[in-house]
This record gives structure tokens, C-alpha cells and sequence, in this order.
């Protein structure tokens, strides 16, 4: 028997793919350079966070014709609304989570505050304009286009490696902040994946929104301590926790709905 080959979305995602992740480093590299002599400090807006959505923009000029089949059709606006409900509900229990367990290690907490003389209120606006350079790439275009090829789940954790990877910075801080950054970027990815569902626009969207939330609370609670190792772990702690229970929820959720859909199937077979 001749061997099934592959679907053409799942080999003409590769050539994208790839072109996004080497783009998106090399427009991070090149931001690392600006940064220095643009005038703004990085704790206030790291400009290496607008590398994805720049590598984002260059695969779509360069594959802008191929794209279109390998993208993610719209999801209906109920569906976007409860998803929304549900991200807010997650953001709101990593926060918790993320609180209970500085204050379980004794670290202070910062509150609201100024950075870099910068007021709190643009630094929220700041951190915005960050979260979606981020999201632009990661979850508007490397996620949607591993989804041609894996189910979602392997392409949000494959999202969340690269995401995480992406932060070089942490492979010179020792054992304990690699291993919990990563296994945080990971289990965000897997949550922002399944509540991120739709258009591109849709997916950014939503993603933004929580990106933005989970460095807000850092901010909030650990402001420049967040990338030492009891913050790294901190926030792994808060990430996982999260994201196991709405994980469960959704899982839960399937289950349900595939009992009515089998109940629905029998009465119609009864029926006929």
C-alpha cells in the first residue's frame, strides 16, 4: 500500500515557521541594539518585545499569498465572550496564587509604584504596548501555523519552549530560573492556546489581555525581583496551578459534551 502524503497544509507550514523564528531573533537582536541609544529604559518598555511581532511581519510579506489557507478561521463572538470570562477568571486566580506564595516565602511585596521616574499608570500602557509585540508573533502567527501540523496542545507547549527560549537572558542565571521560567512559559502558552481560539485577530487579542495581566502582577508584586529565583519559582507555582485547573475545567467541559452528543445520537437512532 502506497503511503498517505502528508496534507498540504502540513508541509507548507515548515517554510513560515522557520522563517518566523529566525526572523523574530534576529529583530530581537537588532532591538537589543536600539534599545541603548533610544532613550528609553527597558523596565519600562523592553523594545526586544516588539522582535516578535517584527518577525510576524516579515514572514507575512514574505509568504503573504501562502498564508491565508494555513491560518485559523474566525470562532463565533459567543464563544469569544466566555473565553474571555474565563481568561479574566484564570488571570485573577494567578494572581492569588502568585501572592499566597511570595507570602509563603517571605517576599515583600512592591505595590504601586513608578519606574524609572515613568508614572504607574503609563507604565500599564507600556506593558500593553509590550504584551502585544509579543502576542503578535507568538500567538498570532507561530501557534496558528504549528497548528497545521500537531493538535493544540503540542503546538502551545512548542510555542511555549520557543517563547521561553527566546528569553535568553535566563541561561546565565543559573539552574532554578531556567527550569522555572521555562516550565512557566509552557504552562501560559497552554492556557492562552486553548482560551485564544479564532482569527488571528481574536487569538492576539485575548492573549494580549492575559500576557499583559501576568506581567502586571509581577509588577505588582515582585517589580525588578521577578527574574530571581524565588520569583522565577513563584511565578512557575502561580502559571502551573493556573493552568491545571482550567485545563481540568476544559477537559471536564469536553467530557460533558461528548456524553450529550452521544445521547443525542441514540435518540435519533431510537427515533428512526
Amino acid at each position: 500500500m502506497t503511503p498517505t502524503a502528508p496534507a498540504p497544509a502540513a508541509r507548507a507550514f515548515l517554510a513560515p515557521t522557520l522563517t518566523f523564528v529566525l526572523a523574530t531573533f534576529v529583530a530581537s537582536g537588532a532591538m537589543l541594539l536600539v534599545q541603548p541609544v533610544s532613550g528609553i529604559d527597558p523596565s519600562v518598555l523592553a523594545l526586544v518585545q516588539l522582535g516578535p511581532a517584527i518577525g510576524a511581519g516579515l514572514t507575512f510579506a514574505i509568504f503573504r499569498g501562502r498564508l491565508a489557507p494555513l491560518l485559523p478561521s474566525a470562532v463565533p463572538r459567543r464563544q469569544v465572550v466566555a473565553h474571555l470570562v474565563l481568561a479574566l477568571a484564570a488571570c485573577l486566580l494567578y494572581w492569588g496564587v502568585l501572592v499566597v506564595t511570595l507570602l509563603v516565602q517571605g517576599e515583600p511585596l512592591e505595590g504601586v509604584h513608578a519606574t524609572a521616574g515613568v508614572p504607574f499608570a503609563l507604565l500599564l500602557l507600556t506593558y500593553l504596548v509590550g504584551a502585544a509585540g509579543e502576542e503578535i508573533g507568538w500567538r498570532g502567527m507561530l501557534q496558528p501555523l504549528l497548528e497545521n501540523r500537531f493538535s493544540l496542545l503540542v503546538a502551545s507547549i512548542v510555542t511555549g519552549l520557543v517563547w521561553g527560549v527566546w528569553h535568553v537572558q535566563i541561561f546565565t542565571e543559573g539552574p532554578v530560573v531556567i527550569v522555572g521560567f521555562l516550565l512557566a512559559t509552557v504552562a501560559l502558552s497552554v492556557l492562552m492556546g486553548h482560551f485564544g481560539r479564532g482569527t488571528v485577530r481574536q487569538r492576539v487579542a485575548l492573549a494580549t489581555l492575559v500576557h499583559w495581566l501576568v506581567n502586571v502582577a509581577l509588577l505588582l508584586t515582585l517589580g525588578d525581583r521577578h527574574s530571581t529565583p524565588d520569583g522565577t519559582v513563584a511565578n512557575a507555582i502561580a502559571a502551573l496551578v493556573t493552568t491545571a485547573v482550567f485545563m481540568a475545567m476544559f477537559a471536564a467541559a469536553q467530557r460533558k459534551r461528548g456524553k450529550s452528543a452521544l445521547v443525542a445520537r441514540r435518540t435519533q437512532d431510537v427515533a428512526a
